[in-house]
């Protein structure tokens, strides 16, 4: 029996106590890169889409305001007095990931008149 007294290792129970503890770690971070890796990849389709959108808006202003659009007032106030400048304002929509939606808004002032 002396063998059996002196020889030294884990029981089954603290074995099982280690893998316990273990798996609940390797839990925790599988959620945390599984989040991680959604949240990369969500910030590039974000990403390519509104490249997309801007490269639209760059070839939709490219040549100027169109004459069917209305023309709206934006008021910039300087020294808390407003001053109005009219103008046309385009808009570009986009979506991504089928969920989120966006849009892109270009304003064009009007010129203003020269006196003569």
């Amino acid at each position: 029996m002396k063998f059996v007294k002196n020889q030294e290792g884990f029981t089954l129970v603290e074995i099982i106590v280690a893998l316990t503890i273990l798996m609940i770690f390797l839990f925790s971070f599988m959620t945390l890169f599984t989040t991680s890796i959604t949240g990369i990849f969500g910030a590039g389709e974000k990403t390519s889409a509104l490249f997309t959108a801007q490269k639209d808006m760059d070839n939709a202003i490219d040549g100027g305001p169109n004459n069917d659009e209305a023309v709206v007032t934006h008021y910039v106030y300087f020294d808390g007095d407003p001053i109005k400048i009219d103008g046309k304002l385009k808009e570009i929509p986009y979506d991504y990931d089928g969920r989120y939606t966006g849009t892109l808004y270009y304003f064009y002032p009007e010129p203003v008149p020269e006196d003569n």
